[in-house]
């Protein structure tokens, strides 16, 4: 008969402090939940697979952007940086290119590694085994690479051709060319094969050859 209340008081006392540690567990485990969300968050935006067909019809603004392995059609951002991905249009202060292009980039600093930018206007452009449609800004620097068209304060071209240029200062060092070569002063080894002169003398030949055909087909 003694050891039945003496169990019963055991069971009894078991009983009331099983629960304490499931509650104490509980609120553990609710605190690192929600100090996690935030962290849940990552400040890159714009990442996804480079399968997913949504990613060419979206639209990001954010402070920092980067699009890796996606397509994107608009970004404006602080900072933009593009791995293996494409842009529509991004508007910037920093822009960032590695394996990618852009159609449209407008930003104070503009910087192309193996990729291209269809229209690029920013304070410094700077492309690097890549090429650009049209490059206008104040420095643009073009290393290995190429562009179509460029109009800048100064220009500098390192083993890389340009056809068209128009600058305050241009400067083509080892192994650069360009067509056409419009500037107040020019530095370097230049092999153009065209100057202003003969621009325009190209044209002026052009335009009287157009104007003849024209004759003679009225």
């Amino acid at each position: 008969m003694t050891d039945q209340p003496g169990s019963e008081s055991a069971a009894q006392s078991t009983a009331k402090r099983a629960p304490r540690p499931r509650r104490e567990t509980a609120a553990v485990a609710s605190e690192p939940a929600a100090s996690m969300t935030p962290a849940a968050e990552p400040p890159i935006v714009g990442r996804a697979p480079a399968e997913t067909s949504e990613s060419g019809e979206r639209r990001i603004t954010a402070t920092t952007a980067n699009v890796i392995r996606a397509s994107v059609a608009e970004v404006e951002a602080v900072t933009v940086t593009v791995n293996q991905g494409g842009i529509g249009a991004a508007s910037a202060e920093d822009i960032s290119i590695d394996y990618g292009g852009i159609g449209q980039a407008k930003a104070d600093d503009i910087a192309v590694r193996m990729g291209g930018i269809g229209v690029a206007r920013g304070e410094r452009v700077s492309v690097e085994l890549g090429w650009i449609g049209l490059a206008v800004g104040g420095d643009v620097s073009i290393v290995q690479g190429g562009a179509r068209a460029v109009v800048a304060r100064d220009v500098r071209v390192r083993q890389g051709l340009v056809s068209t240029v128009i600058a305050g200062n241009v400067k083509m060092e080892k192994q650069s060319g360009a067509l056409v070569v419009i500037a107040r002063t020019v530095e370097g080894n230049v092999r153009t094969v065209l100057d202003w002169r003969g621009a325009l003398a190209l044209g002026i030949g052009v335009g009287a050859a157009l104007a003849l055909l024209h004759r003679r087909k009225t």
